[in-house]
């Protein structure tokens, strides 16, 4: 699966149609420039600062995908992110969750868990990543 840049204009309605379920909405100015959309699967988006640190945030994925297609397309947003994080010359990925899962694959992907509660995980962009991703 590769991953397409978000144009708002495309992609906006179907990102509020996938957080529906959980009855979020989302105008388009509160997403940032940086966003990677799997057609009909996932999206997510970088957030820059005026440091060296930037954060992944909004991963979403389509509802009622398969286990194996929403990993895919989850894995394929996260590498984007990442790979245009460090394009843009960041040091440091940083990202939160509450969802043991989603720190789990953040690890695979050779992020560390920082601390308790909310999930902080963050990737050192000057590494190399982990093998098979």
């Amino acid at each position: 699966m590769k991953p397409v840049r978000f144009d708002p204009k495309v992609h906006h309605d179907l990102l509020n149609l996938w957080r529906k379920p959980w009855d979020e909405t989302m105008t388009p100015d509160a997403l940032p420039e940086y966003g990677f959309v799997v057609p009909d699967k996932a999206a997510g988006f970088l957030y820059r600062t005026d440091s060296s640190v930037a954060l992944i945030e909004g991963i979403i994925a389509a509802p009622g995908l398969s286990r194996e297609d929403r990993n895919e397309a989850v894995n394929a947003i996260v590498a984007a992110v990442r790979d245009e994080a460090r394009r843009q010359g960041f040091k440091l990925l940083l990202g939160y969750s509450q969802l043991d899962a989603i720190k789990n694959r953040a690890e695979r992907f050779g992020f560390m868990h920082v601390g308790p509660g909310f999930h902080m995980v963050a990737l050192d962009l000057t590494k190399p990543d982990p093998p098979g991703l």
